[in-house]
């Protein structure tokens, strides 16, 4: 990067700052990965949805900071309702509700930390089983860092 600014992590928290930062950034995501369908209605759900995160033990925020410029982030959640856990001894499971970096700063590395930090949480939680939907312009991003296709999941609606 020829940014001198220093790049940092750590786990967003429960205030004004960080809850604007995530929700600008889940705002680009969603518009990047549907641009022509009409967001306005998903975007207002975040103002809520991430107030409530913040707050939650079951949700791992981290965000990717240049100086103090937000560039990036990573949610974690553990899920414990999902159908496809209910049968194994632990029904626990980690799933990577979003991620995202800032299109500047892509293909530095960035992503595939954010994506470390999260499963580290998640091995904190004693938890032994990760899953993400990925959109289809992240596929590789994720093969590239180990993930595998485990089923397909189609939409409809």
């Amino acid at each position: 990067m020829s940014d001198n600014r220093e790049l940092s992590y750590r786990p967003a928290v429960d205030n004004a700052k960080d809850h604007r930062a995530v929700v600008d950034m889940l705002c680009e995501l969603v518009d990047e990965l549907s641009p022509d369908e009409d967001n306005a209605d998903v975007k207002k759900l975040f103002e809520t949805d991430i107030r409530t995160a913040l707050k939650s033990t079951t949700i791992h925020i981290v965000l990717a900071l240049l100086g103090e410029e937000p560039i990036g982030l990573s949610r974690g959640d553990i899920l414990t309702q999902d159908p496809i856990f209910r049968l194994r001894e632990d029904n626990r499971c980690g799933y990577v509700d979003q991620m995202f970096v800032r299109k500047a700063y892509r293909d530095r590395g960035i992503g595939g930390y954010l994506m470390r930090l999260c499963e580290d949480w998640f091995r904190e939680q004693g938890l032994k089983h990760c899953i993400l939907h990925a959109a289809p312009k992240a596929v590789r991003f994720y093969a590239r860092i180990g993930y595998q296709p485990n089923r397909e999941m189609f939409k409809k609606l």
